[in-house]
């Protein structure tokens, strides 16, 4: 079997509808679209932003896109970690694949799984959303990032909800899931909400630029842990 049909294999082996970024063969064919949307990611923009040398976490990596990004920047070493266990097979193929060597992928709930292992950086890519907020994993997930980053964490994610719309229950509920969460006009603040629970320990470095709130567009947020 060639590379090209080895990677078709592996998109049928995952699943389309678990594949977030799309996926390309070695003649740049495209074989998946992803099920994210192309305008969220690391902020182009973040010019300053440097993984040379560092280790890296990916929470929640998928195929492994930003793992692989930051390898090809200069990252000593990096670990993604995910809870489908089809999903982490798939981004093993890919690395092997690709002859990727220094990026490993690892089977885990970082939610509730404490920390194996401690990194320069963690990760956090397009992985706050409607589902994990409205199902009480927010403040979980972020704690999982923060216990396993020594030094800095690299976040994104869309900074304002409609509560009814977006989670589908009263602001009332809400507030009884996350008692330290700011509402104003029916819309939660998340951007609010992260810089709160890391603003003892955590300076933020970086945020990108606001775009129109109609905009369904998700920001890039950096923090550095304080000496």
């Amino acid at each position: 079997m060639n590379r090209n049909a080895q990677l078709r294999k592996i998109v049928e082996e995952v699943g389309e509808d678990l594949i977030w970024r799309p996926v390309h063969d070695f003649e740049k064919t495209r074989l998946t679209d992803g099920v994210g949307h192309d305008i969220d990611g690391i902020d182009p923009a973040f010019t300053t932003l440097s993984f040379k040398g560092k280790t890296v976490c990916d929470l929640g990596c998928n195929l492994g896109h930003f793992s692989f990004h930051a390898h090809e920047h200069g990252a000593a070493k990096v670990v993604g970690y995910d809870m489908e266990p089809k999903v982490i097979e798939g981004a093993r193929k890919l690395a092997e694949l690709h002859s990727i060597s220094g990026v490993e992928f690892r089977v885990c709930d970082f939610a509730e799984e404490p920390a194996d292992e401690t990194f320069d950086m963690g990760m956090l890519i397009d992985i706050l959303g409607k589902i994990n907020i409205s199902k009480g994993f927010l403040k979980s997930i972020l704690k999982g990032l923060e216990s396993r980053s020594r030094s800095e964490m690299l976040l994104t994610f869309r900074p304002l909800y409609h509560v009814e719309k977006h989670f589908g229950m009263s602001n009332s509920d809400f507030i009884r899931l996350y008692p330290e969460a700011v509402i104003e006009n029916d819309h939660f603040d998340l951007l609010g909400y992260v810089q709160q629970l890391f603003s003892r320990r955590w300076n933020l470095i970086y945020l990108s630029r606001e775009i129109k709130p109609e905009h369904q567009y998700k920001r890039t947020v950096f923090f550095e842990r304080r000496p």
